[in-house]
């Protein structure tokens, strides 16, 4: 048995069935609540790849500034940009929670700085270069100490390739082959 659909009359907006459709989408807000009207999604991307110029390889952090900036700051847009201690502070926050092991040995990363852009801050690092056909073990818990609902997206593109992992609060490191050059 199929329910019967209620008839709704266009005739309560006056006639014009977009000022009807406006009304219902603006109601449909108004009901909603106000968690659901604000920012869900507690998630950032990190990008690994390798620089072919230099033998580094490069990591790019992207994660929502009003996620991390309440964090590690007192209050949003505090201008932390703009001091030399807020940038620091960014960069000893990254580097404790994502790591890089290969063959049971941490990947030194260097802090190369930290930019609002957008929505979004941008933290970047280099580590050394990685020796071809070797296996790497990725730890990424950036904001989990933060919200126990926070994914992390790590892609590591090499030869044009994109492998991806995601990370959720409670989950150990991941692997990925590091094969920057075709044998």
């Amino acid at each position: 048995m199929n329910p019967v659909a209620p008839v709704i009359s266009v005739k309560a907006s006056g006639g014009n069935p977009w000022r009807f459709c406006l009304c219902l989408i603006l109601l449909s807000f108004a009901l909603l609540p106000k968690s659901v009207e604000a920012h869900q999604a507690h998630a950032g991307i990190t990008e690994i790849s390798w620089n072919n110029n230099t033998g580094e390889v490069e990591i790019t952090h992207r994660l929502y500034a009003h996620d991390l900036e309440p964090r590690l700051f007192q209050t949003p847009l505090s201008g932390w940009e703009n001091t030399l201690e807020g940038i620091e502070k960014v960069g000893r926050y990254s580097h404790a929670k994502f790591m890089m092991i290969v063959d049971g040995e941490p990947v030194p990363l260097s802090y190369v700085g930290a930019e609002p852009e957008g929505e979004f801050i941008y933290i970047y690092f280099t580590a050394p270069e990685i020796e071809n056909g070797k296996t790497i073990v990725v730890r990424d818990s950036l904001l989990m100490d933060a919200f126990d609902d926070q994914i992390n997206l790590v892609n590591v593109t090499l030869n044009g390739q994109t492998h991806s992992q995601y990370f959720r609060y409670g989950d150990k490191g991941k692997t990925f082959l590091w094969q920057p050059l075709s044998d």
